[in-house]
């Protein structure tokens, strides 16, 4: 049986010798125990995701030597981004883990009336890497920094065409039947108490809003939804 080769990301890999990130220590030698001569996987959106050898290991360096290159980013294709009021840090992290594994390109946490205000980005940061590496990603999704939903809705990233998903709305067609081939598209997320009454009227303004089913959604469920609709459309 092949030995599994661990993936990880490396924010430089420019040089055909790299130092290896502290943060990605333990991962290969406390979990899988490489020395010097051991293969492994390092990738990042410039450089691509290349076969690497363990170079040199000692007790203040660690330096990884690129061997051979095996794909490049594709810059060219589609984005999608999910705008999401804050809700339970642990239905966040599956949020971002799922997210990242069905191709989010930007995560916008938001602050709303009836959010939970509760927002840890350094531990998702990592969350969002170890997602990257093993779905097989070759970009890592940004995480951008928590704001309220009024200021964003005031300033919607313009490279994407903006749906939202907003209960029990009437004359809000179906998100399945929406155009969003070969369109960059992003979705807002109500928490689990849904929008206010404000926030709806705001988003009616300047978004599309959809509906995603004839039952209510958890919040990580309808995060799901839109981007499976969106990738079963860009396939």
């Amino acid at each position: 049986m092949s030995k599994h080769i661990p993936r990880i990301y490396c924010p430089d890999l420019i040089e055909e010798y790299f130092d290896i990130p502290q943060f990605q220590l333990i991962h290969l030698f406390s979990v899988f125990r490489l020395k010097p001569g051991d293969n492994f996987i390092a990738f990042n959106e410039q450089s691509g995701e290349w076969n690497c050898k363990i170079f040199e290991l000692g007790k203040k360096k660690f330096i990884g030597k690129r061997e051979r290159f095996r794909r490049g980013y594709n810059r060219s294709k589609l984005k999608s981004a999910l705008a999401f009021c804050l809700i339970k840090k642990d239905n966040i992290r599956f949020v971002i883990e799922k997210g990242t594994e069905l191709g989010v390109s930007d995560f916008y946490p938001l602050i709303s009336d009836y959010s939970n205000n509760t927002f840890d980005e350094e531990k998702l940061e990592c969350i969002v890497i170890s997602a990257t590496e093993q779905c097989e990603r070759i970009n890592i999704p940004q995480i951008h920094r928590v704001q309220n939903i009024d200021i964003f809705l005031r300033n919607l990233p313009q490279e994407f065409k903006w749906f939202s998903a907003i209960e029990r709305q009437n004359n809000v067609i179906s998100l399945d039947k929406m155009n969003m081939k070969s369109l960059n598209s992003g979705f807002i997320i109500g928490p689990e108490g849904g929008f206010s009454e404000k926030e709806k009227e705001i988003l009616v303004k300047n978004t599309t809003a959809v509906c995603l089913s004839d039952n209510i959604l958890r919040s990580e469920t309808a995060a799901l939804t839109c981007l499976a609709v969106f990738n079963a459309k860009n396939i």
